[in-house]
């Protein structure tokens, strides 16, 4: 895949996840150029409502920016911490995603209750801080916290999801706030979640695959109207 269709599709990752509202005027995506110690992520300054690739800025693994007169996000160091903790990662998100972020604020276990929700089968790690990821530091804590799994959720603040692409990485943020949507209505219930059995999580984790990647990518990219020519 070439530099130019990593940008396009970081660039279409992030817009998806505004209209989704899984991040706002914040939150980054980044992805991981194969071969190389580099990253793509979108820049400080672009508004996540409409950038375009050419948002999409270059930065070394320790957070420096490797082109001119852009400003990368203070957040950066989640993202590399997470790839120098995790070579199997290729993407990553930061989101602030409202229903998995009020979980955590309310002290309530984020579980697997949903068919998709299965792909968390490892389970979501909170790390409990709510301040900004803004030194290399409390990078390493998240990605310490991350540890094997797709997603953590930092405490009142938002989460980090990681996967070997950034369709992966989409399909991965959907599904995790889908799932605590389906989780927090139980708890305004009053019930207790009735977490998926061993056997359905082994059976439903499959879905974690490129078709379903695909399907997902798609139909929001049609909905949405992202596209660049």
């Amino acid at each position: 895949m070439s530099e130019e269709t990593l940008r396009t599709e970081v660039a279409i990752c992030v817009r998806m996840l505004e209209y989704l509202g899984l991040i706002d005027f914040s939150g980054h995506v980044s992805c991981r150029i194969p071969g190389t110690n580099t990253l793509f992520i979108n820049s400080w300054g672009a508004s996540r409502h409409g950038l375009g690739p050419a948002d999409i800025v270059k930065s070394d693994m320790e957070g420096n920016p490797l082109e001119k007169g852009v400003i990368l996000p203070s957040e950066k160091y989640i993202h590399t911490s997470v790839y120098r903790f995790r070579p199997d990662i290729n993407a990553v998100a930061h989101l602030h995603p409202p229903v998995t972020t009020a979980l955590s604020a309310a002290g309530k276990e984020y579980v697997p209750v949903m068919h998709h929700g299965a792909i968390f089968h490892t389970g979501v790690s909170v790390y409990d801080d709510c301040r900004h990821a803004n030194s290399v530091e409390r990078g390493d804590a998240i990605a310490t916290a991350l540890g094997p799994r797709r997603a953590t959720i930092m405490r009142g603040h938002g989460a980090v999801v990681a996967a070997e692409s950034v369709m992966g990485v989409f399909f991965g943020s959907v599904y995790l706030e889908d799932n605590a949507k389906k989780l927090a209505h139980v708890y305004m219930m009053g019930g207790k979640p009735q977490v998926l059995r061993e056997d359905e999580l082994q059976a439903s984790k499959k879905i974690w695959r490129q078709d379903q990647f695909d399907k997902v990518w798609n139909y929001y990219q049609e909905t949405s109207g992202v596209k660049f020519s």
